[in-house]
């Protein structure tokens, strides 16, 4: 399905029928990365997985600036105005999780609370290097984009190569298939630029003022991936009022996938703990 929402075409999947609930994938994936938790989560809630702009079948903006998080986390509201929801509850991952934390934070009216797999602010992680390898080769204009560009698919394959269980070959196939379409490196890497350019600075600027999210936060992260040594939940209670959340054994950074039981029982409880029926 596809919703027509900021001027753009929005992908969609939509199943279930209760609680709304919210899905928004990572990099570089797209809603298909919720397929093994969507047929138990449907037993609870209205579920919609969208695909990000710049992703999947949803519109790829050719200007740079389209990016940003704010940018993005229209798009979900949008879509859940479309949808008829005044309410819902968030879960996001990687990029999706970015997106899911500025719309917490400038819509906290809008949700119950945001659930976000496997990131920590990304303040945070570029003032404490090295951090992840990708987020500064993407940054040099012209070399990725012409590196990437040349071979995509080897590019996609080289980062889904980092599970910790491995993943549906399907499933990778159709990711990789995606991020080949025109449009989807220069779409990708605007997602990253921007984050440097327009997101980092924006997240530092509101700490410096003291503002912190007043939503609830669910924080989620594997147990065996590039989080393990970081303490996230402390980290978090930096820039949140209400945080919460543990590690999933057992797992690396693509959490629904290699993880589909656990990522349920997690939306469960948070749900709970927030009064949901």
């Amino acid at each position: 399905m596809f919703a027509e929402v900021n001027g753009l075409q929005i992908a969609y999947d939509k199943t279930g029928q209760g609680y709304p609930l919210l899905l928004i994938h990572g990099y570089p994936e797209t809603r298909r990365e919720w397929r093994k938790v969507t047929p138990a989560l449907a037993a609870r809630f209205t579920v919609v997985a969208m695909d990000q702009r710049g992703y999947g079948e949803s519109s790829k903006p050719a200007e740079e600036a389209a990016y940003d998080k704010r940018s993005s986390s229209q798009d979900a509201l949008a879509l859940a105005r479309h949808l008829g929801w005044d309410k819902f509850l968030l879960v996001g991952h990687d990029r999706g999780a970015r997106v899911s934390r500025r719309l917490a934070a400038d819509h906290p009216e809008a949700i119950n609370g945001a659930m976000l797999m496997d990131i920590t602010p990304m303040e945070y992680v570029y003032s404490h290097n090295p951090g992840p390898w990708h987020w500064y080769f993407m940054l040099q204009r012209g070399l990725a984009d012409e590196l990437i560009g040349r071979d995509p698919r080897f590019y996609a394959s080289h980062m889904f190569s980092r599970s910790h269980r491995p993943l549906d070959p399907d499933d990778v196939e159709h990711y990789i298939e995606s991020f080949c379409q025109p449009g989807a490196v220069a779409a990708t890497l605007a997602d990253y630029r921007t984050s440097y350019d327009v997101d980092r600075p924006r997240w530092e600027a509101e700490n410096k003022e003291g503002k912190k999210i007043k939503a609830p936060l669910y924080l989620l992260w594997g147990g065996n991936g590039g989080q393990r040594n970081v303490p996230v939940l402390d980290v978090w209670r930096e820039v949140a009022e209400d945080v919460r959340g543990e590690a999933v054994p057992d797992c690396s950074h693509w959490i629904p996938e290699e993880q589909p039981e656990a990522s349920v029982s997690h939306i469960f409880r948070f749900a709970d703990e927030l009064g949901i029926p």
